[in-house]
């Protein structure tokens, strides 16, 4: 399973990611890296586009993802019409391991992310920013938000979520009922051995709260829900991408700015953030949605159709909470035939709907 986990969160990163030296791409488009320094650490961010556009900020998924692949993906779309900032959260990707657990916070995070956005403010001339994230980047967003939005014109929340309970408890919910389902059927008596022991497990993990959740949140997603006949993150499995075919392309690491070595070795991170994220005191209590309605900055909320990751309903629910906007300042997309990963299933449909997004409300 943990080779699964490491695949998941290498490849969550919505979009993507050498002292900063920009290049010139085509007289006009930038692609340069650089570090911000934050508390203890710095940042590496990967800088791509046209520097006399508006200025879009990503946020990777996660806990624990880093902003690589989807640079190929989405990145043409976006940088011509955009300056893209491709950060690394503390403790991912290019940027610094963090082996300090008390450092990986959402106080810390939310900190590293108003350091951030007022460094490139500062050196791009920039009088505000625009954020996307992803997943967990779509939360990191959100509480960004809530503590400083005056530096923000417009957000994109693909696939995030503001209600850890809510997320929770729909695959839980939605395991059991696809296992009770199941075992109305005719079936082996192997196959209902193996059903019952999992409504076993689903059924402890119910009754528990959701502190230490780890090891049961990737059993869940990673081993129950193949065993039961679906995918939690990908509505077309045969879009995932394995960690072999980046390992063996080329181009696409160099892309990136990996080698081999760096790639692989950013999984022992990934795995780091992410346990210390879900096996922590906050993480899987937030609850955001009442908050929603305070803010006043645009928002975009975009979720694919069978994304089990958050919830079917997350969408719904983020931008129904969003009641101090009017509509024409929030947007709601569900896209089809997509589950937790457009930016790999429905690359082309998602880049249309950010770039007349962002257009609309940072331009």
């Amino acid at each position: 399973m943990r080779n699964q986990i490491l695949m998941v969160l290498l490849f969550l990163s919505f979009l993507c990611s050498v002292s900063c030296h920009p290049t010139e791409k085509n007289n006009t488009l930038i692609d340069g890296e650089l570090f911000v320094e934050v508390p203890e650490s710095k940042l590496y961010i990967r800088m791509r586009g046209n520097p006399e556009k508006p200025l879009i900020i990503n946020l990777h998924g996660g806990p624990g993802g880093y902003s690589g692949i989807d640079i190929k993906l989405m990145g043409p779309a976006l940088e011509d019409n955009f300056l893209i900032a491709y950060l690394d959260q503390r403790g991912c990707g290019k940027s610094p391991a963090c082996d300090d657990i008390s450092m990986l916070t959402i106080s810390q995070y939310v900190e590293d992310l108003d350091i951030v956005i007022d460094s490139l403010r500062n050196r791009y001339d920039k009088k505000k920013v625009a954020l996307m994230g992803t997943s967990w980047g779509g939360m990191y967003g959100f509480l960004y938000l809530l503590k400083n939005s005056k530096k923000v014109n417009a957000y994109a929340c693909i696939d995030g979520k503001v209600n850890s309970k809510y997320q929770n408890d729909f695959l839980l919910d939605f395991q059991v009922k696809k296992v009770n389902d199941l075992l109305q059927g005719q079936i082996s008596e192997e196959r209902k051995t193996e059903l019952e022991e999992i409504a076993q497990e689903l059924k402890r993990i119910k009754q528990r709260n959701y502190d230490n959740f780890y090891e049961d949140v990737n059993w869940m997603l990673h081993e129950v829900s193949p065993k039961l006949g679906f995918n939690a993150y990908f509505a077309d499995t045969s879009k995932i991408i394995s960690m072999d075919a980046v390992l063996n392309d080329t181009s696409l690491l160099q892309l990136m700015n990996y080698s081999k070595e760096e790639y692989l070795k950013i999984g022992e991170k990934a795995e780091f953030v992410n346990q210390a994220f879900l096996d922590g005191p906050e993480y899987n209590d937030i609850n955001i949605e009442n908050e929603l309605a305070t803010l006043k900055t645009p928002c975009a909320v975009i979720q694919g159709e069978f994304d089990y990751v958050v919830g079917l309903g997350h969408a719904e629910l983020i931008y129904n909470a969003l009641s101090g906007l009017s509509d024409e300042n929030k947007e709601l997309h569900i896209l089809p035939n997509t589950g937790h990963c457009p930016a790999i299933e429905c690359p082309e449909s998602l880049a249309d709907i950010l770039i007349k997004f962002f257009e609309k409300h940072t331009l």
